[in-house]
């Protein structure tokens, strides 16, 4: 299936305040170098450390075993038996030159359970409290006597304690801890995801909380023919899909002037849903192949097809062209088009009233021979 099918949804957002702890990614070169020598050396300690990055072994070894315990305290480093060594997550604080650094505090947390993003967690941002005048005195107050608080689904709680890259956000992060009391907030999000099936490109756009945004998702690894199969197995028409052909079997009668003459089809559908992708807005795919489902109705269409084609005297050698073309669609049957003596004949009897540009067209070749 060549036809470009394009998938759009809106994106459900939810957004909470929570407390708890989120790393961020950040530049700390005094640590880079240590990482790098427990990847040099398979592990390390704060005499090594001291001796080879401090040149003191002796004077500098109290500032070795800081720096290592802060690694370790980060997750960079794992110890055993006293030798410090290189975790997944230092590998990747080495790739990309920032580390993943704890925070305790109040978040603005907005995630949404589209199965199509690589995360639940679109953004996070840290937030103040009001204070206890603005709680009591404030302006906040009449929005603090409001707040109501809830239980954090489990999908979102899925992701604690795994590094992600949120959809709307450029850095990695790890959220670590999370309250398990949060308050749900109203937020201003216009969010649509993209899905061109046969680039195979993902994207997100639209807008959060005023920023605009434009972000590129890795695509799921569907082609667009299961996707084509799918959508024909929705609306009960995969029994008329021809594989070979990669055409639409259709009777005659069940068809138009337009799809006749231009041998396709546009096919309405009206709510797409992929497994394990969700369900997608109203979407036409444009000009979809069709074919005759039977001899017979090919035999009609052809017939069809050359009654269109007389627009001009029907001289032998014209006729002959005309039914060349209106057949050739139908190589896969054996199509029997009537001579031109035969459907002049035809339109003479079906002629009841003033005779039709065809009628003269055929009778004006027949009656000079041409």
């Amino acid at each position: 299936m060549n036809r470009s099918v394009i998938l759009e949804r809106s994106v459900i957002v939810r957004c909470w305040r929570v407390v708890g702890q989120v790393a961020k990614a950040k530049e700390r070169t005094e640590l880079i170098p240590v990482l790098l020598r427990a990847h040099e050396t398979g592990g390390t300690d704060a005499h090594d450390l001291a001796e080879h990055l401090l040149f003191e072994s002796r004077s500098r070894r109290v500032v070795a075993e800081r720096l290592l315990q802060i690694g370790f305290h980060y997750g960079l480093l794992k110890k055993k038996d006293g030798v410090f060594g290189l975790s997944e997550d230092g590998e990747t604080a080495i790739d990309t030159g920032k580390v993943l650094v704890p925070e305790y505090g109040a978040w603005t947390i907005w995630a949404s359970e589209d199965p199509l993003l690589p995360t639940p967690i679109l953004r996070v941002e840290a937030w103040n409290e009001p204070s206890a005048f603005d709680e009591i005195k404030g302006k906040k107050r009449e929005s603090s006597e409001e707040r109501s608080h809830e239980d954090l689904p489990d999908w979102l709680r899925e992701v604690v304690k795994r590094p992600i890259t949120p959809a709307v956000g450029a850095d990695r992060i790890s959220i670590d801890h999370l309250e398990d009391k949060a308050e749900a907030v109203e937020t201003n999000v216009m969010l649509r995801l993209g899905w061109n099936v046969g680039d195979g490109r993902l994207q997100l756009t639209g807008a959060l909380e005023g920023k605009k945004v434009a972000t590129e998702l890795e695509a799921p690894p569907i082609s667009q023919d299961q996707i084509w199969l799918t959508f024909l197995e929705e609306e009960t028409l995969l029994e008329q899909w021809d594989m070979d052909r990669q055409q639409l079997r259709v009777t005659f009668d069940d068809t138009d002037d337009t799809e006749r003459e231009a041998m396709s089809r546009d096919l309405g559908f009206e709510s797409p849903e992929i497994p394990d992708c969700g369900e997608f807005d109203p979407v036409t795919v444009r000009e979809v192949p069709i074919t005759p489902a039977t001899g017979t109705d090919a035999q009609s269409w052809a017939k069809w097809r050359l009654r269109t084609r007389i627009q001009d005297y029907a001289t032998a050698g014209r006729y002959a062209a005309w039914c060349a073309e209106a057949a050739d669609p139908f190589d896969q049957y054996e199509i029997e088009l009537p001579t031109r003596t035969e459907l002049f004949d035809e339109v003479c009897n079906r002629t009841t009233n003033r005779p039709d540009p065809k009628f003269w067209h055929l009778f004006a070749a027949e009656d000079w021979r041409l």
